[in-house]
């Protein structure tokens, strides 16, 4: 009980200070403009999109000890979808089609619900994840397992359930200058060169679970996780974090962007033996979050691709383990800019 309370406590503290934000500072961020020799404001322009993603994932468990991991990956293919932004508001739908899709012999089946939505303001960036996942396959089956030929299908687990869901918001700090919408909606110009520190919190619940041991049973370790067959882990954290983004212009038309932030927190942690008591500990861990873009503008026309990754290191309470769990989006994009005969409003409450 103590421990529970103790992190709803940190929930509480989270939602509260988020709240408090919100209240006292959600007017002056919508309102803030950029500064016009850095930052090229076209929220008021249509953003059409096509455009090719590939949402994922991924856990892997790892001994140091007995220098061995296990990187288990799903098999969900690539989207291929349209979409839009028009102010602050846009939607993107798309769906896997046959062609995009992994061969289901070689390395299983996938089923997914993933939401993943990011909302890029000015002076904040807030990230939610939440997904579900059934199906995993063993990337790297070869040099884990014994008796697996070259040409052999990959080790697949339709059995392993992954449960996620969270949030993380970010502070930027030279927001007038430094434009975080620009290499994932392309309702900004980035024109010149420019960087930002970044500050926020972040708070995530990951939870896996299996029909029987995530340890294949032709494992060439045999002490690995000192021998403990466990069916399900999971994790619950508070984390702070700090970082930097830049983005790189040249000639005005091409752009390279890189945002790194890291993060130390406190959580539980859940680990279930088939035999035996289940373990919990609360340890500190850390974390990093990743953002990547790359793109040329033509006068309207956009090109280019972006990657929003979170990956997050736990420790277990096996000494010497640990469990990597990272999800995100890769997305490659072609983008028009479409210039309004008038404005358009979308807020509901004033249509009537």
């Amino acid at each position: 009980m103590p421990r529970k309370a103790a992190f709803l406590v940190m929930i509480l503290i989270g939602f509260t200070i988020s709240f408090c934000m919100g209240q006292c500072k959600l007017s002056n961020w919508l309102r803030l403009k950029p500064d016009s020799s850095f930052v090229q404001n076209n929220q008021h322009d249509l953003i059409l999109r096509i455009y090719a993603s590939r949402k994922y994932s991924e856990q892997t468990i790892v001994d140091r000890g007995e220098q061995t991991r296990l990187a288990y990956r799903p098999s969900n293919g690539y989207l291929v979808g349209l979409g839009f932004n028009y102010k602050f508001l846009g939607i993107n739908i798309g769906t896997v089609f046959p062609f995009a899709r992994h061969d289901i012999i070689a390395y299983g089946k996938t089923k997914r619900i993933d939401f993943q939505s990011h909302l890029y303001l000015r002076m904040i960036t807030v990230d939610f994840y939440t997904g579900y996942y059934k199906g995993l396959y063993l990337a790297n089956s070869s040099s884990v397992l014994n008796n697996f030929q070259s040409g052999d299908y990959f080790y697949t687990r339709g059995d392993v359930e992954t449960y996620s869901g969270g949030f993380g918001v970010y502070a930027n700090l030279n927001s007038s200058k430094y434009s975080v919408r620009a290499p994932f909606l392309q309702n900004d110009l980035q024109k010149r060169s420019a960087g930002q520190p970044i500050l926020g919190f972040e708070l995530y619940w990951v939870s896996s679970n299996a029909d029987s041991s995530f340890i294949p049973s032709t494992l060439k370790s045999q002490n690995f996780f000192n021998g403990i067959d466990f069916d399900r882990w999971r994790f619950c954290s508070m984390n702070v974090n700090a970082g930097y983004a830049y983005t790189l212009v040249i000639h005005k038309r091409f752009f390279l962007m890189a945002g790194f932030t890291c993060s130390l927190g406190i959580g539980e942690y859940l680990l279930t033996p088939i035999e035996g008591e289940k373990m919990y500990r609360i340890y500190p861990n850390l974390s990093m979050n990743q953002r990547l873009g790359a793109g040329y503008h033509f006068d309207r026309l956009f090109i280019g691709m972006s990657l929003t990754n979170f990956h997050y290191f736990t420790p277990t309470p096996v000494r010497q383990t640990g469990i990597i769990w990272n999800t995100g989006n890769l997305r490659f994009n072609i983008s028009y800019r479409l210039t309004l005969k008038r404005d358009i409003e979308i807020r509901p409450w004033k249509w009537f």
